[in-house]
């Protein structure tokens, strides 16, 4: 928040804070929006982007991941098999967004929506929403050496627990420390299943 230099609560800021706004890059203008949604206690998504004819990013918008409503088929489908998940679109018109300007060459404020139809996260509650479970690569890069030390992932994570002062304040749920090592151990894996198979494909052919 501190490099938009607003100088006003998140939770108080309205359209009219944010029309003199300016960002030095569409990725800052995205990490304010974070920043602000997360100080908030809210989930965002992307959402609509455009291009002039050289396929250059002139205009982006984020929103309110309650934006819209499912579509219809999604939920009366008759050959269903599962129960369809509960309902998190009801229409919520929180948004943010920002357009290259040619003269300034920096990315400024065209549109700033507010307010919400919904309630918004606690504290204790805002590692679990999806736009903020997130794990830096630095803790990645210790997670992975301490992993190829032995220490399993529960062990980990009660690491990075005492490290950040808390489950609430790691930034990320301990379900998405599992995937990220996951991940990476597949990448290895066809990794390493790919060099040997080439291996013995050029023994073959000799």
């Amino acid at each position: 928040m501190e490099s938009a230099n607003i100088g006003k609560d998140p939770s108080d800021l309205l359209e009219e804070d944010m029309v003199s706004v300016e960002f030095k890059s569409i990725e800052e203008a995205e990490s304010f929006y974070h920043i602000y949604s997360k100080i908030i206690g809210l989930s965002v998504r992307k959402n609509q982007c455009r291009k002039n004819q050289a396929g250059i990013v002139t205009t982006r918008s984020w929103c309110c991941s309650n934006e819209g409503f499912r579509r219809t088929k999604y939920i009366k489908n008759p050959n269903r098999v599962r129960e369809p998940r509960s309902e998190i679109r009801i229409g919520c018109r929180a948004m943010f967004w920002v357009c290259y300007s040619k003269i300034t060459k920096l990315w400024v404020f065209k549109e700033f929506q507010a307010n919400h139809n919904h309630c918004m996260a606690t504290d204790m509650q805002k590692h679990f929403l999806r736009s903020h479970r997130k794990i830096s690569a630095a803790e990645l890069e210790q997670a992975n050496l301490l992993k190829k030390a032995w220490m399993n992932t529960s062990e980990i994570w009660n690491l990075f627990v005492h490290q950040n002062g808390g489950w609430d304040k790691v930034g990320c749920t301990k379900k998405y420390l599992y995937n990220s090592l996951a991940a990476g151990r597949r990448g290895v894996d066809d990794l390493d299943a790919n060099t040997t198979l080439t291996f013995l494909l050029r023994i073959h052919g000799r």
